[in-house]
């Protein structure tokens, strides 16, 4: 009997579901993508549902604030010809305090992208001026303890995925954002993100993104080489591009000022 009673405690205890810590897995998430700076070669292509295909390319620029915790972005776009030039500027702050700048070169103005703006579609794609900006774990709460595999097809099946819902702690940031809850896919090797559910201010289901390509940018930290965005409403898709990552380099400070925003280097 007691043979068979510990047999019983080894079979349950293996088949029992590993329990995990959401904040402390996001911590760890947050960690993995944290990069003092990243200089990168960019391209965009938008396709998919009844859109004609578009292709742009860019250069980009990010850099962590001195807090730790906040990034400056730069965004300035090479073709084709009729955004040439075009640049677009992320200084991130708490909640609804990041600024959105667009430099419109044929105006020869910058144009402010106001909080309420922030989830309308940048650069005609199917990711939002938020979805652009860095994950910031304060806006939200994790919770969740179910390991499964990771749904992304790219990457190994025997890899493994913790799966974390995170809804907004403030409810009003759902407008500036554009969705209401995330459902991540969290590796366990890396803990980077496989894929991530966008659900609309309704709690329905809008977006999926697939990041794969991932490359180790330095001790601890990483970065998506690709990411594909679906917009599931409709079947259209955006997928973002990098190469030529360079992590050692020195951006300047003034990179990200806005007095410099249009303006050659």
């Amino acid at each position: 009997m007691k043979l068979l009673s510990t047999v019983f405690f080894m079979t349950a205890a293996i088949a029992a579901p590993l329990k995990y810590d959401a904040n402390d897995i996001m911590k760890k998430n947050e960690a993995a993508r944290k990069l003092t700076q990243l200089q990168a070669s960019g391209k965009i292509v938008i396709d998919g549902g009844s859109r004609k295909r578009q292709e742009k390319t860019f250069t980009w620029w990010r850099q962590l604030q001195p807090d730790g915790v906040h990034y400056n972005t730069l965004t300035k776009f090479h073709t084709p010809a009729t955004v040439k030039d075009q640049a677009i500027l992320f200084l991130e702050a708490d909640g609804d305090k990041t600024e959105i700048l667009m430099w419109l070169p044929t105006f020869k103005k910058t144009r402010i992208v106001e909080s309420s703006q922030q989830n309308g579609s940048f650069m005609a794609s199917d990711f939002s001026f938020s979805d652009i900006t860095a994950l910031q774990n304060e806006e939200y709460n994790y919770a969740g303890n179910e390991m499964t595999t990771c749904p992304n097809t790219t990457t190994p099946k025997t890899l493994q995925c913790y799966k974390i819902t995170a809804t907004l702690k403030n409810p009003k940031s759902a407008e500036r954002l554009g969705y209401s809850k995330l459902q991540l896919w969290i590796r366990n090797d890396n803990h980077m993100s496989d894929r991530v559910h966008y659900f609309d201010q309704a709690g329905k289901l809008f977006k999926e993104l697939d990041s794969t390509q991932i490359t180790q940018v330095g001790k601890g930290s990483y970065f998506f080489n690709h990411l594909h965005m679906k917009n599931l409403t409709n079947g259209q898709f955006t997928v973002l591009e990098f190469s030529a990552l360079n992590s050692k380099t020195a951006i300047p400070a003034a990179k990200f000022f806005k007095q410099r925003l249009g303006k050659d280097d």
